[in-house]
């Protein structure tokens, strides 16, 4: 049997351990990664290659009620609930080498919504048939250097060759292998 000062002390070294773990830089970091790096957590980390010189934009007011914008085979489904007031979205697919799209709401840099959305990226366009091989994922990107700022997983549909994902913000985003 322990006594209840032992039970204390291993408590408090306990919230003092997880406190600490908590404050670590190295930990709270945001995961800035670029294409040449290694794998983390076994999730994509080579952007997928499929060249176009077709660009595609779409704008659309989504109200509080919510709504779906697309563009170049892009969807992002916004629920009910997930803005408190219209706001105009934008889905650009760039003429690019990558498999990438940016994503915005007018007015702001960085948008937060109230609640998940979907985001479906399609990969239609790639010929390459390594990519029917291994899943694909999606990862957050920064849209002008393309480093890989955050894994956003996803469902990889060979058949539909879409990549669907969940995100609470909106930036730019690029499928990966």
């Amino acid at each position: 049997m322990t006594s209840p000062m032992s039970r204390i002390a291993v408590t408090l070294a306990l919230v003092a351990g997880v406190f600490v773990a908590c404050a670590s830089p190295d930990i709270t970091a945001p995961v800035k990664r670029t294409a040449q790096t290694g794998r983390l957590l076994g999730l994509g980390d080579n952007l997928v290659e499929c060249p176009s010189s077709d660009a595609a934009t779409s704008s659309a007011i989504v109200t509080p009620l919510g709504g779906v914008v697309s563009a170049g085979g892009t969807t992002i489904s916004i629920p009910a609930g997930a803005l408190l007031s219209a706001a105009t979205v934008t889905v650009t697919v760039p003429a690019s080498n990558l498999m990438e799209v940016d994503i915005s709401v007018e007015g702001t840099q960085h948008f937060i919504f109230e609640s998940p959305v979907t985001v479906t990226l399609s990969y239609a366009r790639c010929a390459r048939g390594n990519l029917d091989k291994a899943p694909l994922t999606v990862w957050h990107i920064d849209s002008e250097t393309k480093a890989l700022l955050e894994p956003m997983g996803g469902i990889d549909d060979k058949l539909l060759r879409t990549v669907t994902f969940i995100t609470g913000h909106l930036s730019g985003y690029a499928v990966a292998n």
